[in-house]
C-alpha cells in the first residue's frame, strides 16, 4: 500500500496483471479506486495486451506486475513491460511483486523494473513466524518517495523482526534451492496422476511464449505449483482434508509445505467474473513446497489423491 500510494494520485490509472494476490487486487478495488485511482486489468502473460494497455491508457502512472502470477503461475515479461513504459511520454513506474521467485531465481531490477516488492513473511524469512514488507529500487529518489509515505502511515518494521530477518537472509538460497528441486520433482510426478487434470508449474509450460519468458527471466522454476483436480470444489476440499504432512493453510515460502484453496482463501475477495478471467476455479489447489524429503511429500500428495 505504501509503494502504491507513493506513485499514484486521484485521476491516475494503474495497469496491473491478473491474477494478482487477492489482497492486492482487493486493495486496488476497495481502497485506491474509491479515491479516484482507476485499475486497468490485463491477463498475465499477454505481452501484446500489456504493451497496448501501457501505451494507450491515459494518465497511467504505474504498472504493477506479479510474475509468476498467484496462483496460476503465468509468467509476464518484465523486460517487455519496462520497454513499453519507457516509450511513454510520461513513463509510468514499473513495480514488480517478486515474492514467488526472488531474490534467488528472478532479478527484476536487472530487467528494467523500477521498484521490486517482497513479502519477507515468505521466503526472506522462511519460517512463517513474522509479517514484513520490503521495497527495493536502484533510484534513491524513488525510495525517498516511498519512505515519505511510510512516515505518514507509520508502518515501520519493528527492530525484533529486522533482527530476525537479518539472521535468515544468508540462508535464502539454500532454502529456496532445496524447495525448488522438491517442487519440480513432485509437480512432474503429479502431472501424470489420473486425478489431476493439469499442473501449473514453469517446467510444465506447454505454451511457447510462456516457455520463452520463463527461460529468459528465471534461473529456476521455484517452489510453488497449482493443481487443477477433476471434481471441482468437492475434490479440492477432500484432497486438502486427506493431506497428512502438508498443512492446509495459506501463506507460502516457509520451510514447511502448505496447500490451500485459493478461491475460498487468498482470492476470496474477488468477484465471480474476476475468478473466471484469472483462471481461478473451484478445483484449483495451490501448493507451497518446503524443504522436507520430497519422497515423503510426494507420497502424501498421492495418498490424498487416491482417496478422492
Amino acid at each position: 500500500m505504501t509503494a502504491l500510494c507513493a506513485f499514484t494520485k486521484p485521476g491516475d490509472r494503474l495497469v496491473y496483471t491478473v491474477p494478482l494476490y487477492g489482497g492486492t487486487q482487493h486493495l486496488i478495488h476497495e481502497f485506491l479506486e474509491p479515491f479516484g485511482i482507476t485499475g486497468v486489468a490485463v491477463l498475465a502473460g499477454d505481452t501484446a495486451g500489456l504493451d497496448r494497455a501501457i501505451r494507450e491508457t491515459p494518465n497511467v502512472s504505474m504498472v504493477l506486475i506479479e510474475t509468476p502470477a498467484n496462483p496460476t503461475m503465468r509468467m509476464t515479461s518484465i523486460a517487455a513491460a519496462a520497454q513499453a513504459a519507457r516509450a511513454c511520454a510520461a513513463p509510468p513506474v514499473v513495480m514488480l511483486d517478486n515474492t514467488f521467485l526472488g531474490p534467488v531465481f528472478q532479478h527484476p531490477l536487472q530487467l528494467g523494473a523500477d521498484v521490486v516488492l517482497y513479502s519477507p513473511t515468505k521466503y526472506l524469512s522462511g519460517f512463517s513466524d513474522l509479517l514484513a514488507g520490503a521495497a527495493l529500487t536502484v533510484d534513491p529518489a524513488l525510495i525517498t518517495r516511498i519512505k515519505a509515505r511510510r512516515i505518514i502511515f507509520g508502518n515501520i518494521l519493528p527492530p525484533d523482526e529486522c533482527w530476525m530477518l537479518e539472521g535468515r537472509l544468508p540462508t535464502i538460497a539454500l532454502r529456496m534451492n532445496r524447495a525448488s528441486k522438491n517442487a519440480q520433482r513432485i509437480a512432474e510426478h503429479l502431472a501424470k496422476n489420473a486425478k489431476v487434470s493439469r499442473v501449473y508449474y514453469p517446467s510444465l509450460f506447454d505454451d511457447a511464449e510462456q516457455q520463452r519468458i520463463s527461460e529468459m527471466q528465471c534461473d529456476f522454476p521455484g517452489a510453488l505449483f497449482s493443481l487443477e483436480l477433476h471434481g471441482d470444489k468437492r475434490a479440492a476440499f477432500d484432497f486438502l482434508r486427506h493431506l497428512r504432512i502438508v498443512s492446509n493453510a495459506v501463506s507460502l515460502g516457509g520451510v514447511e509445505s502448505l496447500a490451500c484453496h485459493p478461491k475460498t482463501t487468498t482470492h476470496s475477495p474477488l468477484a465471480p467474473e474476476e475468478h473466471q478471467a484469472a483462471g481461478i476455479t473451484d478445483g484449483l489447489v495451490r501448493v507451497s513446497v518446503g524443504i522436507e524429503d520430497w519422497r515423503n511429500l510426494l507420497a502424501d500428495f498421492e495418498q490424498a489423491l487416491d482417496k478422492l
